[in-house]
């Protein structure tokens, strides 16, 4: 049992600063099939110059879910596993949105709104062994995790990284479906890794078959306090005018004193339309342990070179009190700076171009 659970660690993976290692990643058993979840509720108010907002909305510390997972031993030091993850609105009851053909139109693409259940998050099939894992299924892409896992607020809530909200990737900007991924072992000295092919799954002939398609890579190290990791990614489609491939790469690492850890990444995405639109970022964050209470701040940026050189800097800093392992209560504080043509607004308020924005949210959060 031990080295099954080592082993679904490693392969997920780890070695970032603030790796996905909370509620949802415990340790397998086999033979059966483990309910695992998160319910995140909290008040958000956002403040621009247009207009603002007050709403309560779910998952701004860490996203709401629902999940199911399972692991059965082949023998042979060989695992299968599933894993099936479903986003859910705490504040309406209502699941989240899933994109099945990782395009922004057609029969399979995301339509927000109110609708059931769906296993968004994560659908996957796993073999696993001392080779690594192979994955299948509905996933992360790698390009995500260096934006995720160096960002004090878990790439969630008012305060997450400016680079993931404005990144240019689109529907594949966090995760791609109908995805072939393989994961290097946990046995490489420090080093680890994954690679991910996935599909459109277009008809052959027409100037839109390639829509959809494309790969993403991560290689990283961690050694005792630090790592660091790059990744790059490419979503292909066709050429129009506000349409190409759009490429990402990235890279972000961590180091951990005795206080806290510091965290920093740069960002750069592109878009081969028939203007080329080039959009660039970093964040530079800590989290910091205070008895009960965790401290956590970030200052992020990301701009772009389209017209008007919309530029937003964001500043955000949050406290998060654990009333046990399970339970927490926490508030984020965070401030919008646009330049240019920017008009980004926090918490669903609206803010004109250049004009600043501000947003609070207060939350609490249980796992189980």
């Amino acid at each position: 049992m031990k080295k099954l659970g080592t082993l679904a660690l490693a392969v997920l993976p780890l070695g970032a600063a603030f790796a996905q290692v909370g509620p949802n990643v415990q340790g397998p058993v086999t033979g059966g099939v483990t309910l695992f979840g998160v319910v995140d509720a909290a008040l958000a108010w956002g403040s621009g110059s247009d207009a603002d907002r007050l709403r309560l909305v779910s998952g701004a510390n860490t996203s709401s879910r629902l999940g199911f997972r399972a692991f059965d031993d082949l023998g042979g030091g060989t695992f299968a596993g599933i894993w099936l993850e479903a986003g859910v609105n705490t504040d309406d009851g209502t699941g989240s949105a899933s994109n099945s053909n990782n395009q922004p139109t057609g029969a399979g693409a995301e339509v927000p709104g109110r609708q059931g259940l769906m296993f968004n998050r994560r659908s996957t099939a796993s073999l696993m062994g001392s080779w690594g894992e192979l994955r299948v299924g509905r996933d992360y892409v790698s390009t995500f995790r260096n934006r995720d896992q160096v960002d004090p607020f878990g790439t969630v809530g008012v305060g997450t990284n400016q680079a993931d909200v404005s990144t240019l990737m689109g529907v594949t900007a966090t995760r791609a479906s109908n995805m072939i991924g393989y994961f290097l072992p946990s046995s490489l000295g420090g080093f680890f890794g994954e690679a991910q092919l996935y599909m459109g799954e277009n008809l052959s002939g027409t100037a839109t078959d390639s829509d959809g398609n494309g790969y993403q890579a991560r290689l990283g190290y961690v050694a005792g306090p630090w790592g660091i990791a790059a990744a790059y990614g490419l979503t292909k489609y066709a050429t129009t005018a506000s349409t190409g491939d759009a490429s990402v790469w990235n890279i972000a690492g961590h180091y951990s004193f005795d206080f806290g850890t510091l965290s920093a990444g740069y960002y750069e995405d592109k878009i081969d339309r028939t203007t080329e639109l080039t959009g660039k970022g970093f964040l530079i964050g800590g989290r910091f342990p205070i008895g009960k209470w965790e401290l956590k701040t970030s200052y992020s940026q990301f701009e772009t070179d389209a017209a008007g050189d919309p530029r937003t800097s964001k500043f955000a800093i949050g406290g998060v009190y654990s009333f046990s392992k399970r339970t927490q209560a926490y508030l984020t504080y965070a401030h919008a700076d646009n330049n240019g043509a920017a008009a980004v607004a926090l918490n669903g308020s609206t803010t004109g171009l250049g004009r600043n924005s501000d947003g609070f949210d207060i939350g609490l959060k249980h796992s189980f």
